[in-house]
């Protein structure tokens, strides 16, 4: 499990096992099993016995895994969790581990819902749809989802009672439905309706285009760029505090970049910082996109697509995943975004891995709330000069040197 950010354990009985959990701060439901996910097992657990035992079993949207642990450990079947977060992915496997599941029996994934395979069928997909990932989210997942089926399974859905309506008019399969005083359970069956993305091209939004949000022109400090969002990720109709804080101390760092530097953004979110400094500075830089989220990282990666070095990497932060990102020379310019973790304290692992991962003379610009970048500042190691720091919208950029050749003027 990545270190620091469990926050508590709790114990949940399915079908007369008892299993425990790690939960975190970082994620959905955080201070116990949410009502949604025990609904759904409770609809499900009725059907594991008059229905032939499932083989293959997707749990989309996995969150910490309860939903395909209970799974893998009631019925003789294989599990595939996904989840676009990859903490998420990392608390899934912990909790897997630790209730006995092995990993021939349930595997974790970070990816979008229903990512994967195309071609793979499913007996049973089960999940607990997040309510705010916009509804032609929603209509797609229904639509994929029981054209991915076998031809006698299900997928088991719990929604919010305000979207009740909505899968009613989107499910065209239905078979079961039961309410509670919260949310609605949802059973449908297979469709023979295409299943497969959209094959337009080789970028996400024209594999998916169910999530692209909006396109829109933008303009961060005086220089203008092309973005288009997606549903899931945040910034989606203006740049961040963060993100414009971060613009307007670059404008003002007293310092050149080689021709074709090694640029890191962590955690870039729709993709409004990358673009903005492709667009003025770089655009030939060698660009590594990383962070948690694979929406917003394919989002990114989109927005970048007239540079021609672009990749990504599903990560939590710099300090836990430092190996994955590590190059041989550093990285010229790290720009991070972090967001702050209730109930931890990363600030020091950030440094760990900004001291790994930069370059001798390279900078690092961070983008905080105002007072987590006070906290970080006030945590700086030797070898580290401050170029300067700007705010914006309650954010604060601060920018990093490490090892200037000589004093700055």
């Amino acid at each position: 499990m990545y270190r620091g950010y469990a926050t508590k354990e709790v114990s949940f009985k399915f079908r007369g096992k008892l299993f425990g959990f790690a939960l975190s701060q970082g994620l959905f439901s955080s201070a116990d099993i949410d009502t949604g996910t025990r609904f759904l097992l409770k609809v499900f657990s009725k059907t594991l016995d008059p229905l032939p035992p499932p083989k293959k079993v997707l749990d989309a949207g996995c969150g910490i895994g309860v939903i395909g642990i209970c799974a893998a450990a009631s019925a003789d079947c294989v599990v595939r969790c996904q989840d676009r977060d990859e903490l998420a992915r990392g608390f899934t496997e912990y909790n897997a581990r630790r209730n006995g599941v092995p990993a021939e029996r349930l595997s974790a994934h970070t990816e979008p819902l229903l990512g994967g395979n195309p071609q793979d069928r499913w007996d049973i997909i089960l999940s607990n749809i997040p309510a705010k990932t916009g509804k032609p989210v929603l209509e797609d997942f229904v639509r994929r989802s029981a054209g991915l089926l076998n031809p006698s399974g299900r997928v088991f859905m719990v929604a919010v009672n305000p979207l009740a309506d909505f899968f009613r008019s989107v499910i065209e399969t239905p078979i079961y439905e039961e309410t509670g005083s919260g949310h609605t359970v949802f059973v449908y069956g297979p469709s023979e309706k295409r299943t497969e993305p959209v094959q337009t091209g080789p970028h996400f939004l024209e594999k998916y285009p169910a999530y692209r949000r909006r396109r829109g022109e933008y303009m961060m400090e005086k220089t203008a760029y092309t973005l288009d969002s997606v549903y899931g990720a945040a910034d989606f109709d203006a740049p961040g505090g963060a993100a414009q804080a971060g613009a307007k101390l670059m404008r003002r760092l007293p310092i050149a970049f080689p021709p074709d530097p090694a640029v890191l953004v962590y955690e870039p979110g729709q993709g409004h910082f990358p673009a903005w400094f492709a667009a003025r500075l770089h655009r030939e830089a060698e660009y590594t996109l990383a962070g948690r989220n694979v929406l917003a990282l394919e989002a990114s990666r989109f927005n970048l697509r007239q540079s021609p070095q672009v990749k990504t990497l599903s990560i939590v932060d710099l300090e836990t995943h430092r190996d994955a990102l590590i190059r041989e020379k550093g990285y010229d310019f790290i720009a991070a975004f972090p967001s702050a973790v209730p109930q931890t304290d990363r600030l020091t692992a950030h440094w760990d891995g900004l001291e790994a991962l930069l370059a001798s003379e390279g900078v690092a610009l961070l983008g905080f709330p105002s007072a987590e970048a006070e906290r970080f500042d006030r945590k700086k190691p030797k070898g580290f000069t401050r170029l300067g720091d700007a705010k914006k919208n309650g954010f604060r950029a601060l920018a990093y040197w490490k090892n200037p050749p000589n004093p700055i003027p």
